[in-house]
């Protein structure tokens, strides 16, 4: 298995792109979050990879972040979503979106996604809503001195992920955080908040 590959990114066209790592040009199928988040061709990049091995071909899958891969690990995990499946749902919607909608079970904005049928997004619901859990796929955030506001930021993501409106999701975050408070225990009183 190769869980990731780091070299110089050499070609990125239509969702592929090739990255050198020693001579050897790796083709990758890559997400659309992947493809906005590369640097320009010729410059290092690290992509986190899932290979797929079947008896007449060797496919590479890259991601943006571990979290994006283990997101797609959990669909792909779903009877019926193969890979190049699992790559084209989280193509067509972000990733705090999809996980909203499976934890609000909510099939059709999985069902939007090209390719994918009402049975098969309500089968995706069916098997993951008890697996997700949201902070297993809060994205990396940006180093910032002010550790409070990364917490509040972290957990607006979560908030948000669960169906809570932006603006409300801020407002409770903010309205609940302690300095050094963790996202964790921001989303905590936030939603003791909501159910008081």
């Amino acid at each position: 298995m190769i869980g990731f590959i780091k070299g110089i990114l050499r070609d990125k066209d239509m969702g592929n792109i090739t990255v050198d790592v020693g001579g050897v040009g790796f083709l990758i199928s890559v997400t659309n979050s992947c493809m906005a988040n590369l640097p320009n061709v010729d410059e290092e990049v690290k992509i986190y990879t899932y290979m797929q091995v079947k008896e007449d071909e060797i496919s590479l899958f890259g991601f943006v972040s571990p979290e994006e891969k283990r997101f797609f690990m959990q669909l792909i995990s779903v009877s019926g979503v193969g890979s190049k499946t699992a790559l084209q749902i989280l193509s067509a919607e972000r990733m705090t979106t999809l996980i909203s909608s499976i934890i609000n079970e909510d099939s059709s904005v999985i069902a939007n996604c090209k390719g994918i049928g009402k049975k098969t997004a309500e089968r995706i619901i069916v098997e993951l809503k008890d697996k997700i859990k949201p902070f297993d796929y809060i994205l990396p955030q940006e180093a910032t001195v002010n550790v409070k506001n990364s917490s509040i930021d972290d957990a607006v993501i979560v908030l948000t992920s669960l169906g809570v409106n932006k603006n409300e999701a801020l407002r409770l975050a903010k309205e609940v955080a302690a300095e050094n408070d963790t996202a964790e225990q921001i989303v905590a009183k936030a939603l003791h908040n909501m159910g008081n």
